[in-house]
């Protein structure tokens, strides 16, 4: 399928952006192979790892980032058959043909990658934006799901601070000078930790050389959306997280989803499965191996 759009600001800018990402995969630890699952939305990039008769675990990432960024938890997580999904309009290598611009899309969307990929009941893991991703699509496709891990899910249970987004976040995309984009990096991640140089160097690259195309904006869901949800969650948050305050989101969603588990991750903002990869990690396996 040919994409009519592109996150690319220029073909140079591309080729930059696709070194970036391939900088980022040397990172990894274990075998994978990419592959690219067409739907009526583009062609879905996908990093698969892990053996093939492994129960099957799809991981969502946060907005403006993509699946390399996965590499501190991806280990763990090598019992399972795991696939890393770009999403569709974010800086990652998916290829638009039309933008994911409402909640309906995005479960539309994943069914079809799904199907493409022939898995069905997975453990279903997102983090940030891929956490609203996540949410939104067990709350329409739950039989499709074993279990669900939500790692500080933007908005989904809180509303979106967009005060401290445009404050912190929106100068870099809008401006994107590389002290601008470290600087709300930075501010993600709590006090003392820092992010791969690596990592960084592809963020800014992405953040100079692609324009974001993912159209849908992520909503908190009122209890009554979630109240029929009866797979096993496991909510994590760190406890400095940035676009809530943890306890705060941790009673949210308990009130939502009463047989929600949680976990706060100490000495960790939103960027917490870098921050305390090993921390997380534990907290993800731990709950999946858990008879419920």
């Amino acid at each position: 399928m040919k994409s009519n759009l592109s996150i690319f600001k220029s073909k140079t800018g591309e080729e930059e952006f696709l070194k970036s990402y391939d900088e980022v995969m040397k990172l990894w630890e274990v075998a994978y192979e990419e592959v690219k699952i067409p739907t009526q939305f583009g062609e879905t990039h996908v990093i698969i790892s892990g053996p093939k008769d492994g129960i099957p675990i799809v991981m969502l990432h946060g907005m403006t980032g993509n699946s390399s960024f996965w590499y501190q938890n991806i280990t763990a997580l090598q019992t399972y058959r795991v696939y890393c999904i770009d999403t569709l309009g974010d800086f990652g290598k998916s290829l638009v043909q039309a933008p994911l611009k409402t909640e309906e899309d995005c479960v539309l969307w994943l069914d079809e990658v799904f199907n493409g990929l022939g898995i069905h009941n997975i453990h279903l893991i997102g983090h940030s934006m891929g956490g609203w991703l996540s949410l939104n699509y067990a709350r329409k496709r739950q039989e499709n799901l074993r279990k669900l891990v939500l790692i500080a899910p933007v908005a989904s249970i809180l509303p979106i601070p967009f005060i401290k987004l445009a404050w912190y976040i929106y100068p870099s995309m809008l401006f994107p000078s590389e002290k601008r984009i470290k600087k709300g990096w930075k501010w993600f991640c709590a006090k003392g930790n820092d992010i791969h140089p690596i990592i960084m160097q592809q963020i800014i690259t992405a953040y100079k050389q692609c324009r974001p195309l993912l159209a849908v904006i992520p909503k908190s869901f009122p209890k009554e959306e979630l109240s029929g949800l009866k797979i096993p969650i496991l909510f994590i948050v760190g406890d400095e997280e940035k676009i809530y305050r943890a306890n705060k989101a941790r009673k949210t969603i308990k009130e939502k989803i009463p047989h929600v588990e949680t976990t706060i991750i100490p000495n960790c903002g939103h960027l917490l499965i870098t921050e305390q990869a090993t921390k997380v990690n534990k907290a993800i396996v731990d709950f999946l191996v858990r008879e419920h």
